[in-house]
């Protein structure tokens, strides 16, 4: 009869067995806790980024709102329509009158935009975006952070929108001097103008005076920027040159400008010669800077007088540009278009 053989297993091999059973058992914990939490991360991630769209979108509709009728009730019932269109964990954007602020924002020199409350002329809205519990829309619910006594996701963004908008006066020379080549390059350069803000997504108002010994208030301010052209076109030249007349007869124009409180008002004064008739043109530039108005200073070719109309321009907290030539000139003009008007959201 053969012997029969048993063997046991070490008591070492069943330890480790059990050993790892235990082990297995937390790692599956583990990554069922990892993955139930990414649940509700993702949730956070992406009700974030959709309250930060919605209150972009509200604050530059405000901002749109404001820029046009210049109420600010009517900007911000805007704004809310169009953070009720906007979803924040499927659920419409609901933003209190109160969470609209309005002030002014301009660029620091850094060259980032700051934004001031309640400083005129206003040219921004910031709206401040929640989903808090204390918010009209509520926090947000999490799936599994009440595990961990965590139960809501209160996200909260800021978005400030500027449209800046402005009522500009041309005032050109139409003296003797300008006749010529130069009176053609000033129309070129005004249609270069013309064209530049027509490309842009703020609809400024452009007046056009123009002076000699003499001035005239050729184009009021209009959104039809064409008649500036058109009158551009039809200008004769001949006479002597007053600049502080042109001047003031665009200061006239200017008076007809929207509300100060909302919008820049901008003065663009050209010159090829020498003042020589009428008041010292610091004495109208005075006038026109304790009335709000920014003024832009363009000399033209070697005759012009570079000195005065510097000083013109800083009175008035504007720049001076000298152009030597034609091609110069069209692209002074073209610059300072492209600076006139922007819209950006912080």
């Amino acid at each position: 009869m053969k012997p029969i053989y048993t063997f046991e297993r070490p008591a070492k091999a069943n330890n480790r067995r059990g050993a790892m059973l235990v082990l297995i058992v937390f790692m599956m914990i583990g990554f069922m806790i990892a993955v139930t939490f990414s649940v509700d991360i993702a949730q956070m991630h992406l009700s974030r980024t959709e309250l930060r769209s919605a209150t972009d979108a509200a604050s530059k509709a405000a901002a749109l709102e404001l820029s046009i009728t210049q109420d600010r009730d009517l900007a911000v019932v805007r704004g809310q329509e169009i953070a009720l269109m906007n979803t924040v964990n499927s659920e419409p954007l609901i933003i209190e009158a109160g969470e609209f602020e309005f002030g002014r924002s301009e660029e620091s020199s850094s060259g980032k935009f700051e934004f001031v409350s309640n400083q005129v002329p206003m040219n921004s809205v910031k709206v401040n975006g929640k989903r808090t519990t204390d918010s009209n829309a509520g926090a947000v619910p999490l799936f599994f952070g009440n595990f961990v006594g965590v139960e809501y996701f209160e996200p909260q963004t800021q978005a400030t929108a500027t449209y800046i908008e402005r009522d500009i006066v041309l005032v050109v020379d139409r003296s003797g001097s300008m006749a010529g080549y130069k009176i053609g390059e000033l129309r070129a350069a005004i249609d270069i103008f013309i064209a530049t803000l027509n490309d842009t997504s703020v609809e400024e108002k452009v007046g056009l005076a123009s002076y000699n010994d003499q001035a005239s208030e050729d184009v009021q301010l209009t959104d039809d920027l064409a008649q500036v052209s058109s009158a551009m076109s039809a200008m004769a030249v001949g006479g002597w040159t007053s600049i502080s007349r042109g001047m003031d007869a665009g200061h006239a124009i200017m008076s007809n400008s929207r509300d100060s409180q909302f919008v820049e008002r901008t003065m663009i004064v050209m010159t090829d010669g020498q003042h020589n008739r009428g008041p010292e043109p610091s004495t109208s530039a005075v006038r026109l800077a304790a009335d709000g108005v920014t003024i832009h200073t363009i000399t033209f070719g070697t005759g012009a007088d570079i000195a005065r109309m510097g000083e013109v321009a800083t009175i008035g907290g504007g720049k001076h540009y000298h152009a030597a030539s034609g091609e110069e000139l069209r692209r002074i003009y073209r610059e300072i278009a492209l600076t006139l008007s922007t819209m950006l959201t912080q």
